[in-house]
């Protein structure tokens, strides 16, 4: 009874607890750094035909922007302890504004190849510093909630960002998608550069060994601690495997071959679900924080396969396709909670290189899944593609539902509410 009784308390008490301010300047912070990727989208056939580029140049282009921020993820955590925050948002930020800039005046398919990668490395930087900031001003009772922040700022650029995109361009020209995403870079820098500020000047006086410069000591764990930063990062590549190998790749293809659906269709089913994810990914980080983040999880990745199995079923026809894509939102309830049990595993020194870890394994989905994916589709058809994407997801669930008996290991600050 006494275990029930506290378990109450620490619900309640992390309904009380307000999220920091320091976390909505950051949001907004993420918000305004995207654009530099995300306005670009609508904008590559007119690039296409303005350059002269091939289809395959277009597909080297695209792809340039992860392949940089793949590359320079797990570095990020370690520039972030030795340089700290401010120093690595100032980087960041200038790279993407001079990649923006850059494009604006590109003459040669190569020098836009060239800003592509310049914004990829900066955002790469950006992203590990602002989730680390996240994870730091977040109480340990509603870190998922505070963290929750990162994915719905990321999301709502993706889903805003190409309609301003497109608009531009078709009023325009392409360049001035890149004007705006200049802007837009800048409007990062002067809004997270003063809240740095203030999150460094709050760890240092917190931790004693955060100084300026002052290299975290190494991260010493026992096997149990590697085993649940597994199990997670397991969980972070099935999810992106099916974000961008399924609902980005597989889905559109069989919308247009298997339904007939126009490109206007499917762009709606897709919005669709990216809505709902954002719509649900606030609230099921909360119910996490409060019922415990391994369980939205586990939920989460179960969903998402559900809904990857039924869709060939489901989906006939454009209402039904919009509804099966509905379903499979609601599995986008559990990116937070991942990233605040990550968090909790650790204490704050080693925080940024675990969350560097996470970026990194969320573009390494993001790469095999569409190559994977895409290749067992054009061999063996769609249903086995899609059967594979469900499997690994099931795979993951099983997995992380597996982690819950066993006991886990959790840094000092989160002894309570960090893990659960």
């Amino acid at each position: 009874m006494r275990a029930v009784a506290a378990l109450v308390t620490d619900q309640r008490a992390a309904v009380r607890i307000r999220t920091p301010r320091e976390a909505y300047v950051l949001f907004a912070g993420l918000f305004l750094s995207v654009a530099s990727n995300n306005l670009v989208t609508p904008l590559l056939p007119a690039i296409r035909q303005s350059m002269g580029m091939s289809l395959a140049a277009v597909g080297v282009y695209v792809s340039a922007y992860g392949l940089a921020r793949l590359v320079v993820d797990l570095p990020s955590g370690a520039l972030n302890i030795r340089l700290g925050p401010r120093r690595m948002v100032l980087i960041g930020v200038v790279l993407n504004t001079v990649a923006s800039a850059v494009a604006i005046f590109a003459g040669s398919a190569g020098l836009l190849l060239a800003a592509r990668i310049c914004a990829g490395v900066g955002a790469g930087l950006l992203a590990t510093v602002i989730l680390t900031a996240m994870s730091d001003v977040a109480p340990p009772e509603i870190r998922g909630r505070v963290m929750s922040l990162y994915q719905v700022a990321n999301n709502l650029g993706i889903a805003i960002y190409p309609l301003l995109g497109g608009g531009l361009g078709v009023l325009f020209g392409w360049r001035a998608g890149f004007v705006a995403a200049t802007i837009a870079a800048i409007g990062s820098g002067l809004v997270l550069k003063p809240v740095m500020t203030r999150i460094s000047s709050l760890t240092v006086s917190t931790s004693p060994d955060s100084g300026k410069g002052r290299p975290a000591p190494p991260l010493h764990t026992s096997r149990r601690l590697w085993l649940a930063l597994a199990v997670v990062f397991f969980g972070v590549v099935a999810n992106m495997i099916n974000r961008h190998g399924f609902r980005n790749t597989v889905m559109p293809l069989v919308a247009s071959s298997d339904l007939g659906l126009d490109g206007v269709k499917i762009a709606i089913g897709i919005t669709v679900m990216s809505m709902t994810g954002i719509l649900v990914t606030i609230p099921a980080a909360s119910l996490g924080d409060r019922i415990g983040r391994n369980r939205v999880i586990v939920f989460g990745l179960t969903m998402l396969a559900i809904g990857d199995f039924v869709f060939p079923v489901i989906a006939t026809n454009f209402l039904t396709y919009v509804v099966a894509g509905a379903v499979i939102g609601l599995g986008d309830c559990f990116s937070s909670s991942q990233t605040a049990q990550l968090a909790g595993l650790v204490d704050q020194r080693h925080r940024s290189m675990v969350l560097a870890s996470y970026r990194f394994f969320v573009d390494l989905g993001a790469l095999i899944g569409p190559l994977g994916l895409a290749w067992l589709y054009g061999r063996y058809g769609a249903a086995t593609a899609i059967d594979a994407a469900g499997a690994i997801l099931l795979a993951a669930a099983a997995v992380a539902a597996a982690g819950m008996a066993r006991p886990r290991r959790q840094a000092p600050a989160d002894a309570r509410t960090g893990d659960r």
